[in-house]
């Protein structure tokens, strides 16, 4: 599903401020930030413009041919380094000092204004272009440090699942609006414009292989078609380039009709690799999903699928807007990254200042949206990478995640490299706090075999320690011999996590490869009340699966 990818370098991690722990472990929260040195790779969450993780790669890897290190997108005024001056200047006062050794004494006094100019000026007037850039963000969204924006609208928010044909639970399991219908909803909802964000399209059955399920697909499609003619609706489509496996028939035919303006995001030439990822409708920048779903038939019929709908949502769409108006314009015609984001792509909320939305009419829980990768994430947005670390980091008693691949590497880099972070923000939650991690991977005709050992490295921790309980199940989609000729079908295509306080969603394999060159968005939701949530709706769906038929333990 992916070309194989590499990253350029990236010089600035973001202005968070920085912590670090006496054991050098990662300290990772939205208030403080971290800062992490692994072997040669080191992550960096430095409070600031975007919250964005920094991967540098040593020299070695680099001439690897497949280093990961991502570019800079906030200008060079973001690499200045606070320099500690390790010793006193001390001087004599010589009435002599000025005839023979003058000039020699000049010297040294030039190079100590230049450093001073250097070491205490500039970053003076850093810190000004910072304490404007947040005035201004204030005024136009975002709130003071720490104190959550607070969003007028009473925005109806649900789950919304794609079971495959045939796969059956027992009466009595939750049951959520299908993945089709909210596609559907959004289609009938809207009145100005539809938005998507989409990986490839193949919503007719000719497309992949001709099946009496891909209906719903076709439907969809016929029904996008009639938006942009009949309906007169502004159909806009940002996808991933398209390739020779994935031609994205349906946005040609729809682009050569007149039904949908369509944008191609050129991820190798933008940034030397990756894909655009995400799964994304906007309606009317006031309703919206996001999810695992693909502009995909199979991904309606005969591939589970999670993700969330919005309704009447407009202060949380506008923001994930902007995340769409990044794809968009980046995919003009020989668009190129800015070396700084405009401030209109800037983030309206993030980890340290969340949207305070009232969900369904309950109490209002704490919002965001994240995204990868960090050369894309404009000013204030939250990393996906930082999101997922940071939810982990704040689970209080249990983690638990569905996801389709799992590993701590980059996957499709020509030289493959160890990826830690999550494993390691797991491992950490584990053993130091005791929280309790249930970890549902999927397993299918494409899963590599290189998966399960470090899956079982994991959860040999809870033979190793007194008070950890870490366990893993793999997730089987069942398939009939019918079933089995649909091509990359019959699998569990989840990509979210839930813990004790806090659901995240979002559209990003877990693998290297998905946070440091490939475009995915996440979002969380937080709430220290959980019941009649939708985080207690997630928690109900991974319960399910996990004591199904369909979860089995490691072989």
């Amino acid at each position: 599903h992916r070309a194989a990818s590499s990253c350029p370098r990236e010089t600035n991690p973001g202005r968070r401020s920085r912590t670090t722990k006496a054991d050098g472990a990662p300290a990772y929260s939205c208030g403080a930030g971290a800062s992490v040195q692994r072997g040669s790779m080191k992550l960096q969450l430095a409070m600031g413009r975007s919250q964005s993780p920094a991967m540098e790669k040593d020299s070695e890897a680099a001439k690897g041919g497949g280093a990961y290190e991502a570019a800079s997108v906030n200008g060079p005024e973001d690499d200045f380094e606070l320099w500690d001056q390790s010793k006193a200047l001390r001087s004599e006062y010589r009435d002599n000092r000025w005839s023979q050794n003058g000039w020699s004494s000049c010297i040294p006094i030039s190079i100590i204004l230049v450093l001073i100019v250097l070491v205490v000026l500039l970053p003076l007037m850093d810190h000004s272009e910072r304490a404007g850039e947040a005035g201004e963000l204030t005024r136009t969204g975002v709130g003071r440090l720490g104190q959550p924006v607070l969003c007028p609208d009473t925005c109806s928010i649900e789950l919304v699942e794609s079971i495959p044909e045939g796969m059956a639970y027992p009466d009595g399991s939750p049951t959520f609006r299908s993945t089709f219908q909210a596609w559907m909803a959004l289609l009938e909802l809207a009145q100005d414009t539809v938005e998507i964000g989409s990986f490839y399209w193949t919503l007719k059955g000719a497309d992949v292989y001709n099946h009496s399920s891909a209906r719903e697909g076709e439907t969809i499609l016929r029904k996008l078609f009639e938006a942009g003619t009949v309906r007169k609706l502004r159909v806009r489509i940002a996808q991933s380039a398209p390739t020779s496996a994935s031609p994205n028939l349906d946005t040609e035919m729809l682009a050569k009709q007149g039904a949908a303006l369509v944008r191609s995001v050129d991820f190798p030439r933008l940034v030397g690799g990756g894909v655009l990822h995400t799964k994304l409708w906007l309606i009317d920048r006031n309703h919206f999903y996001l999810g695992s779903a693909n502009m995909d038939w199979r991904s309606l019929t005969q591939v589970k699928e999670l993700g969330v709908l919005g309704t009447n949502c407009s202060c949380l769409v506008q923001d994930l807007a902007k995340i769409f108006d990044v794809y968009w314009d980046m995919g003009a015609p020989d668009a190129r990254l800015p070396p700084k984001w405009p401030k209109a792509y800037a983030a309206s909320f993030n980890c340290s200042v969340p949207a305070h939305v009232e969900f369904n009419g309950k109490h209002a829980m704490d919002t965001y949206f994240s995204s990868s990768p960090p050369m894309m994430s404009p000013a204030w947005r939250t990393d996906d990478l930082f999101a997922i670390l940071d939810v982990i980091n704040k689970a209080d008693r249990f983690v638990h995640i569905s996801v389709m691949d799992y590993f701590p590497l980059t996957l499709y880099t020509r030289v493959t490299h160890y990826w830690p972070y999550i494993d390691d923000a797991l491992r950490k939650a584990a053993i130091e706090r005791k929280v309790s991690l249930r970890l549902l991977i999927s397993l299918w005709d494409h899963s590599r075999p290189s998966e399960e050992y470090f899956l079982h490295s994991l959860e040999a921790l809870s033979n190793a320690l007194t008070g950890v309980d870490i366990q893993i199940r793999r997730f089987i989609v069942p398939a009939s011999d019918d079933q089995k000729k649909i091509p990359f079908g019959r699998v569990n295509h989840n990509k979210y996590m839930v813990t004790d306080n806090t659901a995240y969603i979002g559209t990003s394999n877990w693998s290297g490869d998905y946070f440091i060159d490939t475009a995915g968005i996440g979002m969380v939701i937080s709430s220290f009340d959980t019941n009649g949530t939708i985080i207690q709706d997630l928690q109900s769906v991974f319960e399910r699966d996990w004591n199904s038929r369909f979860a089995v333990r490691l072989s």
